[in-house]
C-alpha cells in the first residue's frame, strides 16, 4: 500500500508543479511577493517529486492526502497562486 500512496503523492506533486509552471497571467497584475510564493511552491513540489521518485519510502495517508488536496486547490485555481492566497 505504501508504493501506491507514494505514486499518488508523486503524481499530485507533479500535477501541482506543472499547473503552476503553465499559468498564464493574461493581463493580471504582477505581484512580486506572490511570485516568490510560486517559486517556493515549484521548488518544494519539484524536490518532493524527485525525492519520491528516487526513494519510494514510507508515505503516510495524511501526506498523500495533503498532496492531493494541494493539487486540487491549485488545479481549481487554474494555477493562480494569488487567487489561493487572497479571496475575492
Amino acid at each position: 500500500m505504501s508504493i501506491s500512496l507514494a505514486l499518488i503523492t508523486c503524481v499530485a506533486h507533479l500535477a501541482t508543479l506543472v499547473r503552476v509552471l503553465t499559468f498564464r497571467r493574461n493581463g493580471a497584475r504582477y505581484r512580486y511577493h506572490v511570485s516568490w510564493v510560486e517559486w517556493v511552491l515549484v521548488a518544494v513540489m519539484g524536490g518532493s517529486a524527485i525525492e519520491l521518485a528516487l526513494h519510494l519510502g514510507q508515505v503516510g495517508i495524511f501526506e498523500a492526502a495533503a498532496a492531493v488536496l494541494l493539487a486540487a486547490l491549485v488545479l481549481g485555481a487554474r494555477g493562480n497562486v494569488a487567487r489561493l492566497l487572497w479571496s475575492d
